[in-house]
């Protein structure tokens, strides 16, 4: 394991591309404070707040799935820094408007447009960008890495924010995640990446365009594995809407508590999820792609299940405390477990000419179905119980977890067992070259 961290660092690209990561997650950390702040400031209405979140996802969804034959066809490594470089214009933009007294929430819904548009072409591209710098054989200590990385930079900037918007003002704050986004480019910029094989036919050709979009949707469809994978990345995302949109019924409701159970929630999960995050690299060695996805399940249902189950222990502030404790730590691991292995194997098992392209529909899938699962939740709360939604919830978990098991799961243990026999016959080769040599 340490061996393996240590070549990692030892490649400069991974390096620079960890660096950038930090960047950029403590500059939106510090950024998603000030803006929420600033919009609710500006308007002193909370719908403006949610017009803007929806516009914020609206790239994702409808942009994303139709830019992969695009960037699989252009410079990942330029994509990304020009895609850095637009971000930071536009929120240099809105913190000179905040210091200058013209923004407004208009304005803001406008950036926030143009820099969801640009993050919708710099996932792929990020996605695509990925098995360059990385070797394969280091695919789950990267990815863990820069997860772990990921949660413990934002956690940091979150909480220095009120911290960084009390000494340099809001405008301050949103200079600092402009300031992150120019140093990202320039860092991705300084990676020695090799020249890379590129089809201009389909930037020059609508026709081409088309045909290579529609491969990409062909080849989703073809691949049983990756039908699996959008299952689960529905499953998993639409699954804890009820927890994200319900917490502060379920805390008064349910466990009958106050404020302090959603600080206990909130942290307890964030935690879990980092350490789950780290650990991966070592639950992958005892657990095939089969069991981390029945583990996953199986955690989830245990959260939902036992926070209704559990109900007798409610009575006292300690018991409800040291329930919701435990079961959101269980939250989290099985959140962070799926996280990975989805992560990991994407880059396992899809050609790595169609990685823009998969990943591009792949997040589109998993972002669009929130939105619905969030509209069917404003209805059923409507006509039962937040308890009885719990229990629903966990009867869906339960389902899915069946799927898996009977027929679900077939096609990730034909996954595994082709990608052990590319892995055998890639090393058969090198050793033969070793000889020859």
């Amino acid at each position: 394991m340490s061996f393996k961290y240590g070549k990692l660092f030892r490649n400069p690209n991974y390096r620079k591309n960890l660096a950038s990561t930090i960047v950029n997650r403590f500059g939106d950390s510090v950024d998603a404070i000030a803006s929420s702040w600033i919009v609710y400031e500006l308007t002193g209405q909370a719908s403006w707040s949610a017009i803007i979140y929806a516009i914020n996802r609206l790239p994702t969804i409808i942009v994303t799935p139709l830019v992969g034959p695009w960037v699989e066809n252009h410079s990942k490594k330029n994509i990304m820094v020009v895609t850095d470089l637009i971000r930071a214009i536009c929120v240099g933009v809105m913190a000179t408007g905040l210091l200058m007294g013209f923004l407004s929430a208009p304005l803001i819904a406008l950036l926030n447009l143009i820099i969801s548009t640009a993050e919708a072409f710099r996932g792929p591209a990020s996605s695509a960008f990925f098995p360059m710098v990385v070797d394969k054989d280091s695919y789950n200590e990267a990815i863990s890495l820069n997860s772990s990385v990921s949660s413990i930079t934002e956690l940091i900037g979150t909480g220095l924010a009120a911290a960084i918007i009390a000494l340099i003002g809001s405008s301050g704050a949103i200079y600092l995640d402009m300031a992150t986004f120019v140093i990202s480019a320039l860092l991705i910029a300084w990676m020695k990446i090799p020249a890379e094989t590129l089809n201009t036919k389909v930037s020059a050709s609508a026709g081409a365009y088309l045909k290579e979009l529609k491969d990409g949707f062909v080849y989703c469809k073809g691949k049983k594995i990756l039908v699996v994978f959008a299952f689960v990345a529905l499953f998993l995302n639409g699954i804890l809407v009820p927890i994200n949109s319900l917490q502060t019924p379920i805390v008064t409701e349910v466990l009958k508590g106050g404020p302090e159970l959603l600080s206990i929630f909130g942290i307890a999960v964030t935690v879990s999820m980092l350490l789950g995050s780290l650990l991966f690299p070592v639950f992958r060695k005892f657990l095939n792609g089969k069991k981390t996805i029945i583990m996953m399940i199986a955690l989830i249902i245990t959260f939902y299940l036992g926070l209704v189950g559990a109900a007798p222990l409610y009575e006292t502030r300690y018991g409800a405390a040291i329930t919701l404790l435990l079961l959101s730590i269980a939250l989290g691991f099985g959140i962070s477990l799926g996280n990975m292995y989805i992560n990991v194997e994407m880059f396992n098992v899809i050609d790595r000419s169609y990685l823009a392209r998969v990943s591009g529909i792949g997040s589109a899938i998993s972002v669009g179905i929130t939105p619905v699962t969030a509209f069917i939740i404003s209805i059923v709360v409507k006509l039962t119980s937040t308890k009885v939604i719990l229990v629903m919830a966990g009867v869906v978990a339960f389902l899915f977890g069946m799927y898996m098991l009977t027929s679900g799961t077939k096609a990730i243990v034909e996954a595994e067992r082709e990608n052990k026999e590319s892995s055998a016959l890639a090393d058969e080769k090198s050793c033969a070259d070793e000889i020859i040599a």
